[in-house]
């Protein structure tokens, strides 16, 4: 019963069982150790990036986060390896000073989001992903606008590799639309959300039992608690539409399993763009709307792009079903 009661209060006044266990954990484990590659300068901003094994990617993403246009001792760079067994050593180079590099055993984005918001120094947290790339002007851009209005989600910018893959069309029609995100459902994707550091201790940390939505959860109990998220145009990050049907596949299947656990184990709303029923595998209601916006621009892929809406959504309802019978949600 007070696990029921928990998971419906997500205010200040009653904090869920599992967030005051998780601030408690935090904070034990902070006194324990930190990142020691980290230099003593004050800091202003710490950038929090979780890594689960792209290398490639992160190394784009840190040069990108070499030429901000902030002071290179005013921000930290904190890289969460979500997979410790495999170690990760990064060198620290004279653009980028503030590096470390620590290791969350707990798998999760939003447990190695919780760790590096735990170790950080600064100020303000600034949240991105390691497939993303910042524009050289972001944490400029996001802390001008943070001064007036935070938390606030920054732009996500999708590139794509090919204008001509129906794959990559999709994923640009029907993935990160931050904008939509924050005005319509209020809550701002991880991959560039900006916060306050005594803003987030006050809401509490992302809940680390989710592998996908917790930036929904979260947002929503930063709403309850009198801060309800923004959105700024000018703060963007970039990151590269999906190439292959199985990627689109799996971050849908990701999500839904990430919404299911809001209702199964927190007793939440579904999220919003969450399939509900078989009936959203014939008519995807959330994207009627743009699917018909492209057909009234003229691109005769609409029809595909309807189609393969779809099966996504079939395929997120079977995914609902395995989990219902005790599937273990993807990461």
């Amino acid at each position: 019963m007070a696990s029921e009661e928990g998971g419906r209060q997500c205010g200040l006044r009653a904090r869920p069982i599992w967030l005051r266990h998780g601030l408690q954990e935090l904070r034990e484990r902070a006194t324990c150790s930190g990142p020691a590659s980290v230099t003593a300068a004050p800091v202003v901003v710490s950038v929090i990036v979780p890594y689960y094994g792209e290398r490639a990617a992160l190394e784009r993403c840190l040069q990108s986060l070499a030429h901000q246009t902030v002071g290179r001792e005013s921000f930290e760079v904190i890289v969460v390896n979500n997979r410790p067994a495999q170690a990760l050593t990064l060198e620290v180079s004279d653009l980028l000073a503030n590096l470390a590099v620590v290791d969350e055993a707990q798998l999760g984005s939003y447990a190695a989001r919780n760790r590096g918001a735990m170790l950080a120094r600064g100020r303000w947290l600034a949240f991105t992903d390691a497939d993303c790339v910042p524009d050289d002007h972001w944490l400029e851009a996001g802390l001008l606008h943070a001064a007036r209005h935070e938390p606030l989600g920054g732009h996500i910018e999708l590139v794509m590799t090919n204008p001509q893959s129906l794959v990559e069309k999709y994923d640009v029609a029907f993935g990160l639309n931050q904008q939509s995100y924050v005005e319509k459902s209020g809550f701002a994707a991880t991959a560039n959300l900006i916060v306050a550091k005594t803003t987030f201790d006050k809401v509490g940390p992302f809940c680390a039992r989710l592998r996908s939505a917790g930036d929904w959860e979260w947002c929503l109990r930063a709403a309850r608690a009198g801060h309800p998220v923004g959105y700024c145009a000018g703060a963007i990050v970039r990151h590269a539409t999906r190439t292959t049907w199985r990627q689109v596949v799996r971050k849908a299947l990701r999500v839904q399993g990430g919404m299911l656990t809001l209702r199964m184990q927190l007793h939440l709303a579904l999220a919003p763009g969450a399939c509900r029923s078989l009936l959203d595998a014939f008519y995807p209601r959330r994207y009627v709307a743009k699917i018909i916006a492209i057909r009234n621009a003229g691109d005769p892929s609409w029809w595909k792009l309807y189609l393969a809406a779809c099966g996504v959504n079939a395929l997120a309802v079977a995914e609902t079903c395995r989990l219902r019978l005790g599937g273990t949600p993807l990461r």
